[in-house]
């Protein structure tokens, strides 16, 4: 059957009309590449403010980046318009209610130049703050976005997320909602805050239970919620119970539902999904000095139905071998305390030494919060140790001491924020082999973002040993706690353990170490990294004091990003190369160096 003419002649319209657009959309865009690059001189603000300029700058070459990832080049006034609405409700949440923008296109040798021209006109300052809907009395600190200050979008979204923690935590309230409202007054160049707060239902915590989790001990997961029946009801205290449930490992899934009866009690199940509790591991790893590396192990994350974790572990490379036998009790006599029994055995054969250690160490980690966590402990170590042709015996017992500090996000690949430690080891023969000292630890690292794709981190550490009383001889410490420093987790580009006093393989009582690296991301799945390490080893604290030898590396890194952490490979070179030292060293590893 032929089709009918009145059938073709639509068919007909309807490809013109598709022609049509095309040609429309093809008219009014370029190709993607030629979406010019705008920088500083683009861009004139009147007043003069170099750091608003800047974000201003970040906002527009975002913009652009989202046309180029869908492949758009507008022309240059259809793009001024996009821009310039970006750019105005930008200035708005930073407090630039008045502002005017002007935009410019110039005909150039390499084709249109757009620039704009910015009035700012004056910064809107907070008038006033009150609070709606319940009496609160909140802290000193509260608002940030106080009288005077400025009438800033950001600062006033994070009082009112702190505004609702304060009421959630004076309250109970099982219904509690916070909104604002901001009226301004051009007259006066500011504006009046008002924040509303809906809250109803004042209730306890009631029934705790779970489900999916019928071979875990009940008790024990109670404890870990830090949940008590008949508490104040705060929704931050169930949230953080989620997390907590988490961080036992045993949960592939938590779920909370809360019901609330006509007392005021508020019933909180959590419905779970467990993990596997037992887990095969492997890695590997390589560096010039050390050669191959393989790590296995094995671990089992519930072994007596209270969380209970035992690991056991095998780690060999050329001059060192270990093995560790490790068991871990979360929730030991209260929720935020961890115990860890650890007993490692370890052989190494650095340059002309030798050293066979056992040590069974017992820690108690309290987390004093998200980020703040106290360690002390007890520990013994027995080890025969060979310098040369000479061997002795050291039997010793150890009190370490520890306080840690992580405010950074990722604890493999940290993008910002600082972590720092602080540690101090008392240790006493038990077999008159050395006089008693202690050994002190202090560190700090940084990570500051640079742009979206680029993160400066930096570390520096200090480690000394002291005499415990002052006829204590520290030459008769055992040769693997005196201080050298060389390899990966030390200064890379010299071997491991071979940087002692005056670059000597003698080892020393003070070290100090220091990195910085620039890391940056080529794509979601690739990095590349610089980076510079710096040691000394002397008898002085003192890093400024001229006996101080430093010995340098530099070098060159690439990261492949996988869900769990970068695979990294690092080459780098010593910078006061030594007649034996290598020209460069390989090293192949999991996670950033620090």
């Amino acid at each position: 059957m032929l089709p009918q003419k009145g059938s073709i002649i639509t068919a007909l319209r309807f490809l013109a009309t598709v022609l049509g657009v095309a040609l429309l959309m093809m008219a009014s865009l370029a190709d993607a590449e030629e979406l010019p690059r705008i920088g500083r001189s683009d861009l004139t603000l009147s007043p003069k403010n170099r750091s608003l300029e800047g974000e201003l700058l970040d906002q527009l070459r975002q913009y652009r980046d989202s046309l180029r990832a869908i492949n758009l080049a507008p022309r240059s006034n259809r793009l001024a318009q996009g821009e310039r609405q970006r750019m105005i409700q930008w200035l708005d949440s930073r407090g630039y209610y008045d502002a005017e923008i002007l935009h410019r296109v110039e005909e150039t040798d390499s084709g249109e130049r757009l620039s704009y021209r910015i009035d700012t006109g004056p910064r809107y300052e907070v008038l006033s703050v009150d609070i709606q809907g319940v009496t609160v009395e909140p802290p000193n600190d509260w608002p940030q976005a106080r009288e005077g200050e400025p009438l800033d979008a950001e600062t006033i979204l994070s009082d009112q997320s702190s505004l609702q923690s304060i009421v959630d935590d004076q309250g109970c309230y099982f219904q509690l909602s916070v909104s604002h409202e901001v009226r301004l007054v051009p007259g006066e160049s500011g504006g009046r805050v008002r924040y509303r707060v809906n809250a109803s239902q004042p209730s306890r915590i009631g029934d705790i239970q779970f489900k999916g989790a019928d071979d875990i001990s009940q008790a024990y997961l109670r404890r870990q919620t830090d949940l008590d029946t008949g508490a104040c009801f705060r929704r931050a205290d169930i949230d953080q119970a989620v997390i907590n449930l988490y961080q036992t490992q045993l949960f592939a899934t938590v779920r909370r539902s809360l019901t609330r009866d006509d007392a005021g009690q508020v019933n909180v199940t959590f419905e779970v999904i467990k993990r596997s509790p037992r887990t095969i591991r492997a890695g590997v790893g390589w560096d010039t000095d050390q050669g191959f590396g393989l790590t296995l192990g094995w671990e089992h994350r519930n072994l007596a139905h209270r969380a209970q974790w035992l690991e056991l572990g095998t780690s060999l490379q050329e001059e060192r071998q270990s093995a560790n036998v490790k068991l871990t009790l979360p929730g030991f006599l209260e929720a935020r305390n961890t115990l860890t029994v650890n007993n490692t055995v370890t052989h190494e054969t650095p340059d002309n030494e030798e050293y066979y250690i056992y040590e069974s160490r017992a820690t108690i980690d309290r987390q004093a919060s998200s980020r703040d966590t106290y360690s002390y402990g007890l520990a013994y170590r027995h080890s025969d140790e060979r310098v040369g042709d000479d061997w002795e015996t050291f039997s010793l017992a150890r009190v370490p001491l520890a306080y840690e500090y992580d405010g950074s996000a990722g604890s493999l690949n940290p993008v910002d924020g600082m972590r720092y430690n602080v540690g101090a080891e008392q240790v006493w023969s038990l077999s008159g082999s050395s006089d008693p000292f202690w050994i002190g630890t202090l560190g700090w690292s940084g990570f500051t973002p640079a742009g979206d794709d680029l993160v400066i981190a930096t570390r520096i550490e200090w480690t000394s040993l002291w005499p415990l009383r002052d006829s204590a001889d520290l030459d008769t410490a055992p040769p693997s706690d005196r201080l050298l420093a060389g390899g990966g987790g030390s200064v890379r580009g010299y071997p491991y353990r071979s940087i002692g006093l005056n670059g000597s393989e003698n080892s020393g009582t003070q070290q100090w170490q220091g990195s910085l690296e620039l890391r940056g991301n080529l794509s979601d799945n690739w990095g590349l990294v610089l980076f510079a390490d710096t040691a000394s080893v002397s008898e002085s604290w003192d890093p400024t004091d001229n006996s101080q030898q430093w010995f340098s590396g530099a070098g060159i890194g690439v990261r492949y990003f996988t869900r769990f952490a970068p695979i990294r490979i690092d080459v780098a070179m010593p910078l006061d190369q030594r007649e034996d030292d290598p020209n460069y060293q390989l090293y192949i590893s999991l996670g950033q160096s620090f």
